[in-house]
C-alpha cells in the first residue's frame, strides 16, 4: 500500500510519503495553462542567457495536454481559479494532481494508492459542505488513472481517499513520527496548541488540547497571500500598464529583488512589494489577535504555510514566543503523509 499525505495548496500542490527511512515530498506550483511547450526551431542562438530556465511539465490525460508548474506564463496564459470548488474536481486539479503524484513516484504502475487529503478549515467546519466535498473528491479519485506527464504513461490505482483539515497536518508534523506514532512528550498532546497556517488562499487558525480541537480557537478565511499578490498586481497596472497573474506576483513577492521589464526599462518593485506584504501582514496579524488575543493561553504557538515564511518578521514581533517551522510549505503534506500511515495501517 503507498500511503500519501496530500495538500491542494492555490499556491502550490504538495504530496508526500512517509517511511522509516524518510519523508520524501513532491511540490509542484499549483498553476495550469493550455498551450504548446515545444517552439520548434526558435530561439536566439547563443546570445542571452545560458542557464535554461525551468520548463513546465506536459500532463496528457482525456485526450487535452496541458502545461503544469514552473514557467507555465512563458507559454500560455495561466488558469487561476480560485474558488473551493476547485478542491473537489476540474481538469486543473486532475493536472497539477497527476504531475505532483507523478514527481513523487515516477512513471510506470502504482496500485493500492490511499490519500490523506487536507482541505481549509473553512470547509471542513461546515459538515454539509466537507462532506460534498469529499464525495466529489471521492467520485474521481476512487479509481484507475492512466496519463502521462511528457512522454511517460503512468496508471494510477486510488483505492481510498479520507480528508482532514490542512494545518491538522502541520500538528502531526510537529508530533507524529514517519511511523505515525507520538514523538513528543506526553504534555505536549495534553498541551493547548495553536497553528496558524497561511496560504496562498486561505488563513486558517486551528487549536487542539487533549486530543480535541478547541473550537473556540480555530477559525478560518481568504485572508491568504492572495491579497498581498492581488496588491501588487493592481500596483504594477497602475503604475507601470503592465499585467501580471497572480501566481507571477506571488513569485515577485519572495524575491530580494523583485523587479520586471516595461517599456521604460527595467523597473525596481521593492517599495510595491514591501507595501503589500505590510498590508498583507496587518490584515492577517488582526485576523489573528481578535480570535487569540496575544496567544499567551497556547503552551506552543506554530506558524505554518508559504505566508508564514514570508511574513516571518511580522508574526515573530507579534508573536515572540511562536515558531515558524523549519519547512513550513510542506509541513501540512508531511504531517497528513504521516498520519496517513497510522489511520491505513489499523485499516
Amino acid at each position: 500500500m503507498i500511503r500519501l499525505g496530500v495538500d491542494p495548496g492555490f499556491g502550490n500542490f504538495k504530496v508526500a510519503a512517509a517511511a522509516p527511512e524518510g519523508v520524501r515530498v513532491a511540490v509542484v506550483p499549483s498553476v495550469v495553462g493550455v498551450g504548446e511547450a515545444d517552439l520548434g526551431l526558435l530561439s536566439i542562438g547563443n546570445l542571452g542567457r545560458r542557464r535554461r530556465r525551468s520548463e513546465p511539465d506536459r500532463v496528457a490525460f482525456g485526450g487535452v495536454e496541458y502545461l503544469v508548474g514552473e514557467g507555465v506564463s512563458r507559454y500560455a496564459r495561466p488558469v487561476q481559479r480560485m474558488d473551493f470548488l476547485r478542491l473537489s474536481d476540474g481538469p486543473e486539479l486532475r493536472a497539477v494532481f497527476y504531475d505532483a503524484v507523478f514527481r513523487l513516484l515516477g512513471g510506470g504502475s502504482h496500485r493500492d494508492v490511499v490519500l490523506m487529503v487536507g482541505l481549509p478549515v473553512e470547509v471542513m467546519a461546515d459538515r454539509d459542505r466537507a462532506r460534498e466535498t469529499l464525495r466529489a473528491m471521492r467520485r474521481w479519485m476512487v479509481a484507475r488513472h492512466r496519463f502521462a506527464v511528457g512522454d511517460r504513461p503512468v496508471t494510477l490505482q486510488v483505492i481510498n481517499v479520507k480528508v482532514m483539515a490542512q494545518p491538522a497536518g502541520t500538528f502531526f508534523a510537529w508530533g507524529l513520527d514517519n511511523g505515525g506514532r507520538w514523538a513528543r512528550a506526553k504534555g505536549d498532546l495534553k498541551a493547548p496548541v495553536a497553528i496558524c497556517d497561511i496560504g496562498f488562499n486561505t488563513l486558517d487558525l486551528f487549536a487542539v488540547q487533549g486530543g480535541e480541537v478547541v473550537a473556540r480557537f480555530t477559525s478560518g478565511d481568504t485572508a491568504g497571500m492572495r491579497r498581498a499578490a492581488e496588491l501588487l498586481v493592481n500596483a504594477v497596472r497602475a503604475e507601470h500598464g503592465v499585467e501580471l497573474s497572480l501566481h507571477e506576483a506571488d513569485a515577485l513577492l519572495r524575491l530580494k529583488r523583485p523587479a520586471i521589464y516595461t517599456a521604460d526599462g527595467e523597473v525596481s518593485l521593492k517599495a510595491a512589494v514591501r507595501q503589500a506584504l505590510d498590508t498583507a501582514a496587518a490584515g492577517i496579524i488582526t485576523f489573528v489577535e481578535r480570535r487569540w488575543g496575544n496567544g499567551r493561553q497556547f503552551a506552543h504557538l506554530l506558524f505554518t504555510g508559504g505566508g508564514a515564511e514570508a511574513l516571518r518578521e511580522a508574526l515573530l514581533q507579534q508573536y515572540p514566543h511562536g515558531v515558524v517551522l523549519s519547512d513550513p510549505v510542506t509541513a501540512n503534506a508531511v504531517g497528513l503523509a504521516r498520519y496517513a500511515v497510522r489511520v491505513f495501517k489499523e485499516e
